[in-house]
């Protein structure tokens, strides 16, 4: 399944689509942890299955987290799975009628909350199925009328073209989960959670993206929901042939070659025993240029240290900005420079450590973002 916005790519058939290894684990713990009303148990192993009916083996992205088939469904999972074990240690006020408010704790709501926060969760992206675009011939799926299943099934053997929609807009799909949930919810669901809860998981929906969040379930929904990106980019930042892999290699291959200047007054990395920082965008461009020559493009600047900090494979700081200004120490005073912050073991081969002349550095403080980006610099 190809990852563009804007190029058709087929789709292996929705129909044909089975639960992975890890699908079946995050199932059979979600299952375990919902124990605690078995009515609860049984109406989330049915919504499971009409769940995986309505989002098949789409993903969950173009081309960040879980992009890969089945990614929309297994990320829904794994959210969902969080949002369990996070209830364990989060209270949840319930509002009675009369005004006073009510902990979910009691015997009789704590499993209907329970229920309630895992669909929460579960459902957070379902608004993305209208980011996506697909065709079979002349037929148009829309999302509202049928289950992406249902509509593969309807052309067996027909492949079907996916494209991400050019003109759609980050977080706006939070808005639109809630109109999807009437493929999932029964009328069995209705009567076990009450129109209250109801109420609350639709609210909580179109909140999960907002930049403000009064319902306590969207915030940890949020939270949770960057939790499983950010897993998932680790995993995907280590694998050989990734991006992340090609940038920290090509950084090496620089360094070893001196191409890259270490350790010396307007070098473009400045390496102690335990950090090395990184000048950007300097040594990132010098990086793109040694990897064009191989035929590897790297994502944009901002993207790129996005994706190192999910994988924490660099210092951040408490905003989340990975791009740090750094202060290196020299004999005519000191220099400020933006600086990606590495472990040194990362990039800087041992046998060349030794060899390299002492300097010292220090972050100074949080860097600002840049013009044209939100989070980083450079």
């Amino acid at each position: 399944m190809g990852t563009g916005s804007g190029t058709p790519h087929p789709s292996p058939s929705a129909a044909g689509y089975a639960q992975n290894g890890m699908a079946d684990e995050l199932t059979s713990r979600i299952l375990y942890r919902l124990s605690l009303d078995p009515r609860a148990r049984d109406l989330a192993a049915k919504l499971l299955g009409r769940f995986l009916n309505l989002v098949g083996d789409l993903p969950a992205s173009a081309g960040h987290h879980h992009h890969e088939a089945g990614g929309l469904y297994q990320h829904s999972l794994d959210v969902g799975l969080k949002m369990l074990e996070e209830f364990e240690g989060n209270i949840i006020m319930e509002r009675r009628a009369d005004g006073s408010v009510d902990s979910f704790q009691s015997a009789r709501n704590r499993p209907r909350w329970q229920y309630a926060c895992f669909l929460a969760a579960l459902c957070h992206d379902l608004g993305k199925l209208f980011d996506i675009e697909i065709r079979q011939g002349e037929r148009v799926w829309f999302p509202l009328q049928q289950t992406y299943c249902d509509f593969i099934k309807a052309h067996r053997g027909q492949a079907p073209d996916i494209h991400w929609r050019e003109d759609r807009e980050h977080g706006a799909h939070a808005t639109l989960s809630a109109l999807l949930l009437h493929h999932l919810l029964t009328p069995e669901d209705f009567e076990y959670l009450g129109i209250q809860r109801i109420v609350h998981l639709a609210e909580s929906l179109a909140e999960t993206h907002a930049r403000s969040q009064a319902s306590p379930m969207a915030h940890i929904v949020s939270k949770l929901d960057q939790a499983s990106a950010d897993d998932a980019q680790v995993s995907l930042a280590h694998e050989s042939d990734s991006k992340v892999s090609h940038f920290l290699q090509a950084l090496t291959e620089l360094i070893k070659s001196g191409e890259l200047g270490v350790n010396f007054v307007g070098g473009q990395v400045y390496a102690m025993a335990e950090r090395t920082a990184v000048v950007v965008p300097l040594a990132v461009n010098m990086a793109r240029d040694y990897l064009r020559g191989e035929k590897i493009v790297l994502p944009p600047n901002t993207h790129l240290y996005n994706l190192l900090r999910s994988a924490r494979l660099v210092e951040a700081d408490r905003q989340g900005h990975s791009v740090r200004k750094v202060k290196i120490a020299g004999r005519g005073g000191s220099i400020s420079l933006n600086a990606l912050v590495f472990s040194t073991e990362r990039i800087v081969p041992k046998d060349l450590f030794p060899t390299l002349p002492p300097i010292q550095f220090e972050i100074e403080h949080d860097p600002q973002p840049d013009h044209g980006s939100e989070h980083e610099v450079g």
